[in-house]
């Protein structure tokens, strides 16, 4: 049986708790508090996953609680949805400085569940934690998952895709970056980044069909060091040119947000390939880079699959 996230609801009013439970409690375990002391009884016995907060309360606001948050180590790393029935510019604005993952209205409860229902599922699978990683790397994620999930809300699949293709670029200084349709049949370049002084033209179909197929079939994606020796990697002929030796592939399956919860972040083995992104530059590849990107594409995959499936 899988185990479900742990959901922390922070508020004094009794119908947000209700409504809360109605629309999220089959889904994950919810936790009610009543204010911040409850909410740090709560926190220092459970695990949680994600916190959903009130500002006004009795007691420590949930500003001040999300500011007592980012100075523990351990509960900084908790995603907090805030949310508000007077929502003010200034409200959130201060709730994004101190570290939110997103601010809402109380009304979507009633007037738009769905929208909650997407913002929760997002928050916990761009929720990518990885140890080690040094401070401008953790501050790029960030940045890329504010981003991606500020474009996701509207809806646009290819807009998505290009937010996550040209942060990716800007994370690992990449010489190209792009994201290929090749499922159904397909193989086709749909958004990319490209240095200056590389024709894309030797990149736009990707000829390693076998490489595709093996991507699909084991769900994991590669790092390779060395292309010109080693059998893994695309566009070989490409790369030499351009001297593009190191490169990293990542597939994304036809999953979406709740299907990847449910399956603990891993892909289901029966999951089709829908997508490829592929990183490519002379400068060697990290290990812990490798694990970013594989994390971060695997997970915000999710989006863009149920984006697509929307756009269809």
């Amino acid at each position: 049986m899988m185990n479900k996230y742990n959901i922390l609801v922070i508020d004094d009013d009794d119908p947000i708790h209700f409504l809360a439970k109605g629309l999220l409690g089959r889904e994950y375990n919810l936790f009610n508090a009543k204010n911040a002391q409850e909410a740090i009884d709560i926190l220092t016995t459970t695990q949680i996953n994600l916190i959903i907060s009130d500002i006004h309360m009795p007691g420590l606001s949930g500003l001040e609680l999300l500011e007592s948050l980012r100075g523990d180590e351990d509960k900084s790393k908790i995603p907090v949805l805030i949310m508000t029935n007077l929502p003010t510019i200034e409200k959130e604005k201060k709730a994004m400085e101190l570290g939110a993952a997103d601010f809402f209205k109380k009304e979507l409860f009633t007037n738009d569940k769905q929208k909650i229902i997407d913002l929760v599922r997002m928050k916990l699978v761009t929720n990518v934690q990885i140890s080690g990683l040094h401070e401008d790397l953790e501050m790029s994620k960030e940045q890329l998952v504010m981003e991606l999930m500020e474009s996701a809300i509207t809806g646009d699949f290819e807009d998505t895709v290009d937010v996550l293709i040209s942060e990716l670029n800007a994370i690992t200084k990449s010489e190209l970056t792009g994201f290929w349709y090749v499922g159904d049949g397909k193989n086709e370049r749909v958004v990319y980044r490209i240095a200056q002084g590389i024709e894309d033209s030797n990149f736009e179909t990707i000829p390693e069909q076998t490489l595709i197929e093996e991507l699909g079939k084991n769900k994991v994606g590669y790092i390779v060091n060395n292309i010109v020796k080693e059998e893994k990697g695309t566009f070989k002929e490409g790369s030499k040119y351009h001297n593009l030796t190191s490169e990293i592939a990542v597939p994304i399956c036809k999953v979406n947000e709740k299907e990847l919860l449910n399956n603990e972040m891993n892909l289901p083995d029966e999951s089709e390939i829908f997508g490829v992104v592929i990183l490519k530059r002379k400068v060697l590849f990290s290990t812990i880079e490798f694990e970013l990107v594989s994390r971060l594409i695997t997970q915000t995959g999710s989006i863009l699959w149920r984006l697509y499936q929307y756009n269809s």
